[in-house]
């Protein structure tokens, strides 16, 4: 079975310019329709998984880096980081409806299509 090696720097920057783009994209859509609040509301949710995607890469340089030095560490280091970032995304969430009292709906819609496009931009990557 082939391995899968985890994005190189250069491929994560592509990656996030892709989810960026659509954030980009998705804010201006809410702006030109729904207003300033429904845009500040996406380009939020959005940040979230601009956030994560940081995360997850700095993540797996660590677990690469620990792989050579403490083999089988790895794992629990990539499972300490998929904790992390659910509990960012939670707080991130409760900070966005709760305290800053942004709309639901728009976030919800950014962070779901910038989600999906981290998966989509590892595709073009890979055909590349």
């Amino acid at each position: 079975m082939p391995s899968v090696s985890p994005p190189s720097d250069l491929e994560a920057r592509k990656i996030f310019r892709v989810q960026a783009l659509v954030v980009s994209a998705l804010t201006l859509g809410f702006y030109f329709v729904l207003g300033q609040a429904a845009a500040q509301s996406a380009l939020y949710g959005g940040a979230i998984v601009l956030f994560n995607t940081w995360l997850t890469h700095r993540r797996l340089r660590v677990a690469q880096e620990l792989a050579k030095i403490a083999p089988g560490r790895e794992v629990t280091s990539l499972y300490v980081a998929a904790v992390q970032r659910f509990v960012f995304t939670l707080i991130f969430f409760a900070l966005g409806m709760g305290w800053l009292k942004l709309a639901p709906v728009p976030m919800l819609i950014s962070f779901a299509f910038t989600q999906f496009s981290y998966f989509i931009g590892g595709f073009i990557i890979s055909k590349k």
